[in-house]
């Protein structure tokens, strides 16, 4: 068979399973009878399933009384270009690489660390050395890697050794990890740690896409549209994909769920947007007698605030959570060049932001909770 031939081939594969794409992606806009039928929900379910069964097996970790450990998620590092979202976050990452790094964190990178979807590899790596240089000064002892669905370069062998064993020597990549957590003899609970994309078309059904192959589908669905499943570029998608992630976590018992994935902080099952409605609405139903001097500044300021964030994430498919059992550390690659990470020291979780404030680069504590009172919840 000459090279034309071959072409045509793989052309006509991608075709395929491009077609095959559209017919899954309409069949899962069907309106369904219950959230629990919709057919990205089961794939779901089943993958991290599987990656939880996965992480029991091969990468559970014990939290000792003094740990430290520090959670990012979707750098999507590029070449440098218009493109390239990191490139607004550089200098915040590694500002808080330099911090994390003299305290003794544990540093793990929840996936899609770099945009090998639109890049290729060397130019990432030749974009970003110092990167790469400051997430090494963590390696081997308090480093570790999940793989994400950008992360396909990843799983060739060949890749790693070439690329990342400069920095990471023998590096290996997981796609679950556990965190076991005791209080007192008894134990109180697990954390997964997944990346949040199982059970997604990309990440399930066509996995098995060989390196030749898939470019040329991820070229169809850039220029249609169809077939995505990315929920980081589509607030419907962004809030459809949280809530059957929390579907999935609200079933486990004394599990919580930290991903990333979607781009969006989470904290205890709700998003930034719903803790300030919450506030807001809780400042609201206080009686006169019960009200600061400030309260107008106070609920003029909160009003401001919850509409700020709506536009920027309007809210989509969000449905009422109650169970604290969900967590996203939301992303490295915020156009304002902040990030945000989850923090996990001592017996307290932590989602944290580092941005600029007063011209600075400076870290700010979002939320915070005990996990023992996080798991006493559940």
């Amino acid at each position: 068979m000459n090279s034309k031939t071959k072409q045509l081939g793989l052309a006509g594969l991608a075709v395929g399973l491009a077609a095959g794409a559209v017919f899954v992606w309409l069949r899962s806009k069907r309106p369904a009878k219950k959230p629990a039928e919709l057919p990205g929900q089961s794939r779901i379910e089943r993958a991290l399933d599987r990656t939880l069964i996965r992480a029991r097996r091969q990468a559970t970790i014990p939290l000792d009384p003094h740990h430290r450990y520090v959670i990012f998620s979707d750098h999507h590092k590029g070449a440098g270009d218009e493109a390239d979202d990191f490139a607004k976050c550089a200098d915040t990452y590694l500002k808080a690489l330099v911090e994390y790094n003299q305290q003794g964190f544990t540093l793990i990178i929840l996936g899609d660390s770099e945009e090998l979807w639109e890049n290729q590899i060397a130019e990432v790596m030749q974009t970003y050395p110092e990167v790469f240089a400051a997430e090494g000064r963590f390696y081997p002892n308090r480093y570790i890697r999940l793989v994400g669905n950008h992360d396909n370069a990843w799983e060739i062998e060949t890749n790693i050794r070439r690329y990342l064993d400069p920095y990471f020597p023998g590096i290996n990549f997981y796609h679950g990890l556990v965190f076991r957590y005791q209080n007192g003899s008894e134990v109180s609970g697990e954390i997964l740690l997944a990346h949040g994309q199982q059970g997604t078309l990309d990440a399930d059904v066509f996995d098995f896409l060989p390196p030749r192959i898939l470019p040329l589908y991820r070229l169809f669905q850039n220029l249609t549209g169809l077939g995505h499943t990315s929920p980081s570029r589509d607030d419907c998608l962004r809030g459809q994909h949280d809530t059957m992630m929390y579907r999935w976590a609200s079933k486990q018992s004394k599990l919580l769920l930290i991903a990333g994935h979607t781009h969006r902080p989470v904290w205890s099952s709700r998003t930034h947007l719903e803790k300030l409605l919450g506030q807001f609405n809780e400042l609201l139903a206080l009686e006169p007698a019960q009200r600061s001097g400030d309260f107008e500044l106070q609920a003029e300021q909160l009003k401001a605030e919850i509409e700020k964030r709506a536009e920027k994430e309007p809210p989509c498919n969000d449905t009422i959570k109650t169970r604290p059992c969900y967590f996203n550390t939301g992303c490295c690659r915020f156009d304002d060049g902040d990030i945000t990470g989850i923090e996990l020291e001592d017996g307290e979780l932590r989602l944290v932001k580092w941005g600029r404030q007063m011209g600075e680069i400076q870290r700010s504590e979002l939320e915070k909770a005990p996990l023992s009172k996080i798991f006493a919840n559940l």
